[in-house]
């Protein structure tokens, strides 16, 4: 078996893991017993993992448990039996929390594209996430952007966000339109999609080597449940 294209993965901490698909835009949370069934049923190990498990006291029958995770793996677009897909379980990205340093408030130009950005976010989010990211990696090829760059989108997005607007505009707008007006400055920043478990919450915000914004206030990180980075469009690389 195989995971398909589009599923990433993270390690919350406690045994907690969080899996996004975006083929379907779906999150899963899942505990380390179920990751084990999934890295077995990559590598071809279920009975042997099955005969483990029941070494280890699991209460109930190992064989139908972990036959019906597998199914429900399936089911939720984590495994596949045919089509293209990676032999094993996702690489972890890197981390991408640490807070980055505000600016005060923007100037014209930069609420001018602001607006901008919001438009084509919003009109991007018409779009299924997989399509957005894929767009969005386009953006690869642009030079990485400045601290103050970054910064100064990420106070003037909020400052244009119209109150009129009827439908959503959250944190995943509200990142993906900072991405896009550094994107209008002919530089990069990265859309980032993470999560953080008790409770099981999903967040987005955006990230470059300098930091990360969009942590603030009531979706600021906290030391006991820290949020973690899923997945980013473009990706991020280790040597960033």
């Amino acid at each position: 078996m195989r995971v398909p294209p589009g599923v990433h993965r993270a390690d919350l901490g406690d045994g907690s893991r969080a899996v996004l698909v975006t083929h379907n835009c779906t999150w899963q949370w899942m505990n380390s017993a179920t990751e084990r069934i999934w890295a077995a049923a990559l590598s071809g190990t279920l009975p042997e993992l099955a005969d483990q498990l029941r070494g280890e006291g699991m209460p109930g029958d190992a064989d139908r448990i972990v036959t019906t995770t597998v199914q429900e793996l399936t089911r939720a677009g984590l495994l596949t039996d045919s089509g293209p897909g990676a032999p094993e379980l996702p690489t972890p990205m890197p981390s991408a929390t640490t807070p980055a340093t505000p600016c005060g408030k923007p100037g014209r130009a930069v609420r001018v594209r602001a607006w901008v950005g919001l438009a084509l976010a919003l009109a991007m989010m018409r779009l299924p996430l997989h399509a957005r990211m894929r767009l969005l990696d386009c953006l690869r090829v642009l030079p990485p952007a400045p601290p103050a760059v970054v910064a100064s989108a990420a106070a003037a997005v909020p400052l244009i966000r119209p109150t009129w607007w009827p439908g959503r505009i959250a944190c995943m707008e509200v990142s993906l339109a900072t991405v896009l007006t550094v994107a209008l400055h002919g530089r990069r920043a990265h859309w980032v999609l993470g999560a953080r478990r008790l409770p099981n919450e999903a967040h987005a915000w955006v990230w470059t080597p300098a930091g990360a914004h969009g942590l603030t206030e009531r979706d600021a990180d906290d030391p006991r449940r820290p949020w973690t980075a899923v997945a980013a469009a473009p990706p991020i690389h280790p040597h960033e």
